[in-house]
């Protein structure tokens, strides 16, 4: 490829360009416009320290968990936080909101000057977390380009990798849509430290050996599971011998004394935090929650439906002849690289969650991008042959496409944010009309730990009578030996079950509710839009949990038989303010169709 001329400085001008309007297509015109609610999710907590520091001015939580209530629907528990020694501490580290600082400030001036609440949630705190995204992720793509001039690489293929990352991977998910997650961040952070840990093989300043420690303690800082980065650093080096020689001369005695500190000095935010809040400068904020190191999902974590890496970042497939040219040009960059990637495959693949949750792809991976672009990079400044460029060309368009398009999709609510699969997948794939808005149902709630095999509760409800603690029958009908009960548009509600919980088991925790049913519609998708429903409610008689949940995963053409449907979700434990748990469905558009076998199980589950 021939050097088009373009600076640095015209490049940055596209990238900003770039930004920009994918900024104004994602919050004011596309499927949400108008967002008014940019920090959720995982992102409200990694937030949560600024209005808790700022505002608050405590290392408590409990003013934020407070607050957060008020503005969430009644399922919202405020996972992200933890009782330690009687202080209510984050789970997330600080990092991602030191980053985000200057823009909170900013946003404070403004409540201040146009009169509204500096509540560290109104609109300009929203919009500010998503321009912090914005300046962190072009930060990121820049050192990026910075990271690959190292090895010798024209500014243009180095910024064309640039674009081509940033637009065919979720990586421009995470920078938009989901700004307030710790990916953007992350990914910024990584690509700095790359940079500075390169720089240090290349020349063994002491500045760049200083800059990379500091940058490296603030890549765990957002994101601890992280320090899993230091396995890659060597591949940087380029060869055995270069990564020996920056150890033996520059990282020992005093000099690697001052390295640590000064990642100490990174970390010491968060050091300073946990010790104000528990006495400890050390703690593990991830209560009840942890990895399954023997049973590692890796196949469904790279290929499944539901979130696999290649099937949602399909531009990643050239990571493996990227690998291929690692193998020809080194042994030793070779076995660097596949080392970090199956490390970091298996680490993550372990996590309880190994979809992790609402999100789109798989975002874990995306702070790492910056390293797995510069592998493909390496392997795209190779090629000589026109017909593989065209070939590379047709793929990235096409990677490119998908991406972009299935992020318009999941931000439609079409892409389901935790429950897809191979038939959810293909039912939506390329769908852009409103009908398939919301079509995907959810799937069963995950968790950490170990279902009890017997349930310490359970009713079952066949409606051919009365049964003790269920509502009567609204509208029973005979249907073939048995009879069932009839949802029509008079008829909103199935049968109820209220659960008066027993003075012997308030204190029970981890309570995992399995509710099951059989349903016939008469015309197709008839009971497409029924709910099962959960209402928890206190001693006073108030809602303190409730929660809904589609009963038929996804829309067909069948009618006139009997189907199975279920679901199995999380309630808050047994404390003594709660005091009983209803459960039904709700005939929400008032379709016809039966009901029959309605049974519901309550289990703990071990951690």
């Amino acid at each position: 490829m021939k050097n088009s001329g373009l600076n640095d400085k015209k490049y940055f001008g596209l990238l900003l360009g770039l930004m920009a309007f994918l900024f104004v297509m994602v919050n004011f015109i596309g499927p949400d416009p108008a967002r008014k609610v940019l920090i959720d999710g995982d992102g409200s907590g990694l937030y949560a320290y600024l209005p808790a520091l700022t505002i608050y001015r405590s290392v408590d939580f409990t003013p934020v968990l407070e607050a957060e209530k008020q503005r969430r629907p009644p399922d919202y528990q405020g996972h992200y936080f933890h009782r330690v020694n009687g202080t209510l501490i984050n789970k997330f580290t600080v990092g991602q909101a030191l980053l985000q600082l200057p823009f909170f400030i900013l946003a404070w001036l403004l409540s201040l000057l146009t009169g509204l609440e500096a509540d560290g949630y109104n609109i300009f705190f929203q919009y500010a977390v998503a321009l912090a995204a914005l300046f962190w992720t072009m930060a990121g793509l820049l050192f990026f380009v910075k990271l690959a001039r190292t090895y010798g690489v024209s500014k243009d293929k180095s910024w064309l990798m640039a674009f081509a990352g940033l637009l065919g991977t979720n990586l421009v998910f995470y920078a938009l849509v989901a700004p307030s997650h710790s990916h953007a961040y992350s990914f910024a952070m990584v690509s700095i430290t790359l940079y500075f840990v390169r720089k240090s093989f290349l020349t063994q300043e002491r500045k760049h050996i200083l800059y990379a420690a500091f940058w490296f303690g603030l890549v765990v800082l957002v994101r601890p599971v992280n320090v899993l980065l230091a396995a890659g650093l060597p591949f940087l080096a380029g060869s055995a011998r270069q990564f020996g020689q920056l150890v033996k001369s520059k990282l020992t005695g005093y000099r690697l004394v001052e390295a640590v500190l000064v990642l100490l000095l990174a970390l010491s935010p968060q050091l300073v935090i946990n010790y104000l809040q528990t006495g400890s400068p050390v703690i593990y904020g991830y209560k009840n929650e942890g990895f399954y190191f023997d049973d590692p999902q890796i196949l469904n974590f790279l290929f499944s439906f539901r979130k696999g890496w290649f099937v949602y970042t399909p531009f990643m497939l050239l990571l493996f002849p990227a690998l291929v040219r690692l193998f020809r040009q080194s042994r030793y960059i070779f076995y660097t690289f596949s080392g970090f990637i199956i490390l970091v495959i298996y680490v993550f693949s372990s996590w309880w969650n190994w979809f992790y949750g609402d999100s789109f792809g798989m975002r874990p991976m995306v702070d790492f991008y910056a390293l797995f672009f510069l592998v493909i990079l390496l392997m795209v400044n190779d090629i000589k042959r026109k017909t593989t460029w065209w070939s590379l060309a047709v793929f990235t368009g096409l990677a490119v496409f998908l991406n972009m398009f299935q992020t318009w999709q999941y931000a439609a609510g079409i892409i389901h944010p935790d429950a897809m699969n191979r038939k959810a997948y293909a039912y939506v794939f390329l769908r852009m009309d409103q009908s398939y808005k919301n079509a995907v149902a959810g799937c069963d709630e995950s968790f950490y730990g170990k279902l009890n095999e017997a349930p310490f509760f359970k009713t079952q409800n066949d409606l051919e009578g009365p049964l003790r603690g269920w509502t009567a029958n609204p509208e029973p009908v005979s249907s073939g030996n048995s009879t069932a009960a009839k949802l029509t548009a008079a008829v909103q509600f199935s049968p109820s079950f209220e659960y008066n919980i027993p003075v012997p088991e308030k204190g029970k925790q981890n309570i995992y509710i399995v509710f099951e049913t059989k349903y016939l519609e008469p015309e197709p998708n008839a009971a497409s839009q029924a709910l099962f429903v959960v209402d928890v409610k206190d001693t006073s008689g108030k809602t303190v949990f409730y929660k809904t949940f589609k009963m038929k995963r996804l829309p067909d053409q069948l009618s006139v038989q009997w189907r199975e449907a279920h679901i199995g979700f999380k309630i808050p434990d047994f404390t003594d303010e709660l005091s009983s748990i209803k459960l039904y469905i709700w005939n929400k558009e008032k379709q016809t169709f039966l009901l029959d076998d309605l049974a519901i199980r309550f289990y703990t589950y071990r951690q």
